[in-house]
């Protein structure tokens, strides 16, 4: 059976939960090196500045990572701002960008509003930066990334959530804010370069307060059995500081990396309704229910981009 076409918007903004994974022998770690960890997210940085998207939420863990994007609404761009994003994605071409033709150029102002593109950068940069530092030969990175469309809103938020607390769930750590690879790191140490806390929980003062909230009382509730969560003896002295109620739930649910299209029954039912009404995904016609509550998911995912 052929792998389900990757979802992805095109003329519009959109919001993407993304996760890939080295290859390897199982019990393979080679992102847990800090090293490691600080070179993904630099890159990560670097190139997300070239392109036109926003980064919410991240998360590297040992044989993975996790990446919360929103990518741009396509638009046409000035020239001297794509020669800038050009400038850092080819630092040492500036002779051969003089040079470029009209057409060229409007190539690259289209890869600058795609997801794939995007990736496609990230990753090579890093195996190519790590296959170096380790002398080491051939594939980094496993099957192809995985991604989920994500609805405004509670799915951003939530799958944001979810990636602050991956470490957790691992057992690698008690707080969210302990992981080094990760955005609640980032964020803890004053990183300006990913998406305000007051938009992702929708209030422009107290942000920080509400989103440690939260992370703090889904990360509480016991996962399945043999992963972690935040000791209560850690909530109780968050909650000393001001929390009121212990939290809902949080577990590493598989939907928020293979649910395709997440959010509420109405926007993966127009995500339905454009797949099967194209003839390329007929199988399902309802909407998947997910664990605690507000959201469903189409569940399957796989192979290349779908666009609509």
């Amino acid at each position: 059976m052929p792998r389900m076409a990757r979802l992805k918007v095109r003329g519009d903004e959109a919001w993407y939960h993304l996760c890939a994974r080295v290859a390897g022998r199982k019990g393979d770690y080679p992102l847990e090196d800090k090293a490691c960890q600080r070179k993904l997210v630099d890159l990560l940085r670097h190139f997300t500045k070239a392109y036109f998207c926003d980064v919410a939420g991240f998360a590297v863990m040992g044989n993975h990572y996790h990446l919360v994007i929103r990518f741009h609404r396509p638009r046409k761009v000035d020239q001297k701002e794509l020669e800038r994003r050009a400038a850092r994605l080819y630092p040492r071409s500036a002779k051969l960008l003089r040079g470029w033709s009209s057409e060229q150029w409007a190539r690259l102002e289209a890869r600058l509003f795609d997801l794939s593109e995007l990736m496609r950068n990230l990753q090579a940069a890093f195996a190519r930066w790590f296959n170096r530092t380790h002398e080491r030969r051939g594939r980094f990175w496993a099957e192809r990334f995985k991604s989920t469309l994500l609805e405004d809103g509670q799915a951003v938020l939530d799958a944001v959530l979810y990636v602050d607390l991956n470490a957790v769930r691992a057992g690698l750590v008690a707080r969210p804010e302990e992981h080094e690879g990760s955005s609640c790191f980032a964020r803890h140490e004053g990183a300006g370069w990913l998406v305000k806390l007051s938009e992702l929980v929708g209030k422009p003062k107290g942000a920080l307060r509400e989103y440690r909230y939260l992370l703090y009382h889904r990360g509480n509730v016991p996962s399945k059995e043999g992963q972690g969560s935040i000791p209560d003896s850690v909530l109780e002295a968050e909650a000393a500081r001001g929390y009121e109620s212990r939290g809902a739930y949080s577990r590493r649910l598989r939907y928020f990396a293979d649910g395709v299209a997440l959010g509420s029954e109405g926007f993966v039912l127009g995500v339905l309704g454009g797949l099967r009404d194209s003839g390329r995904y007929i199988r399902r016609k309802n909407p998947v229910p997910q664990p605690a509550g507000t959201l469903v998911s189409l569940r399957e995912q796989r192979s290349h981009a779908i666009a609509f």
